[in-house]
């Protein structure tokens, strides 16, 4: 079997420039433009907590003691596997043994994420929720994690599963691993609807459509 001498190759590959390499070098608009875009991602995410704000005082009492329902937070990052994101968690609650947080995560070039991470001594009790519910049309364009830890945000196939394309059995066969619950809605960036999307609206009907889960109560 051949080899590749691994030293030589990454030296080649650092010090070659391509015709790709030379065109980014020179393109500067996207960093132009990225403190404004982020601005715009941030104004959103601010205007959305506000309203959750609103929304979570009817439900306080249902949340898990500690929960943070007014505060919230806004978390900025530049590189999620190479790229910049924006994330705001409300409510939020995490410890040791539990999770009951809402996180909206904005990633560059891939989507605006909208999801329930929920762990505790409650887990049992939402899977069973969410069997029960996975075929009605709120869930239709839910995304189940899979993968062994909550902060997986990639959508491949083996990561993300569309709960209503689950049988009883693969339902049962494929929670059973999981210590922890993330489902999730997603907007594409490159997608037509995302240019007008309303992100408080978005974000209170996920939020909402996702109380028979998370609260175990019907959709307001």
């Amino acid at each position: 079997m051949k080899t590749e001498n691994s030293e030589s190759s990454s030296a080649s590959f650092s010090q070659d420039w391509c015709a790709k390499d030379l065109e980014l070098i020179n393109h500067v608009e996207v960093f132009q433009h990225k403190p404004d875009i982020l601005g715009k991602v941030e104004n959103r995410l601010l205007k959305l907590k506000e309203a959750m704000v609103e929304e979570l005082i009817a439900c306080a009492s249902q949340l898990p003691p500690g929960t943070d329902i007014q505060k919230g937070q806004i978390a900025r990052g530049e590189n999620h596997n190479g790229f910049p994101f924006l994330s705001l968690d409300i409510p939020q609650n995490f410890s040791k043994t539990t999770m009951f947080t809402y996180r909206i995560l904005f990633w560059w070039g891939h989507y605006l994420g909208f999801s329930l991470i929920l762990k505790g001594d409650k887990l049992a009790t939402y899977f069973q929720l969410l069997s029960a519910a996975r075929n009605e049309s709120a869930f239709q364009n839910v995304y189940l994690s899979m993968a062994s830890n909550p902060w997986e945000w990639r959508l491949k196939d083996e990561l993300f599963i569309p709960v209503s394309n689950l049988s009883k059995q693969e339902w049962s066969d494929k929670i059973n691993f999981l210590d922890y619950m993330k489902i999730m809605r997603v907007c594409s960036v490159a997608g037509e609807s995302f240019k007008e999307l309303d992100w408080t609206q978005a974000g209170i009907n996920f939020w909402r459509d996702m109380t028979p889960i998370s609260l175990g109560s019907p959709r307001v």
